[in-house]
């Protein structure tokens, strides 16, 4: 904190200090976010491989600036003719 600020609040009663120069405008709240899908169970035929039956799907809130870098695919299921798969997205930057 400047002494400037320092002398402020002493002299004022009550300001607002802004850390390395951010505004309101720049704090947390008010930065762009979406929402990404994060993971989501999936079947995928044995036989014919086509990929069918997509739910539980779960959701994150990400910076807009974020961009997917990977997935992964993990069997976590299965029978004689279908096999399931937990489907991972991940994400880096602008955090």
């Amino acid at each position: 904190m400047s002494i400037l600020a320092v002398s402020s609040l002493a002299i004022g009663g009550v300001a607002t200090v802004h850390v390395d120069g951010q505004n309101d405008l720049e704090s947390d709240t008010y930065r762009a976010t979406r929402t990404a899908v994060k993971s989501y169970h999936f079947d995928k035929n044995n036989f014919t491989g086509e990929e069918s039956n997509f739910n539980s799907y779960r959701y994150i809130v990400i910076p807009a600036s974020s961009k997917q870098t990977s997935y992964t695919n993990q069997q976590i299921n299965g029978a004689w003719n279908y096999k399931t798969y937990l489907h991972t997205n991940f994400y880096q930057g602008g955090y």
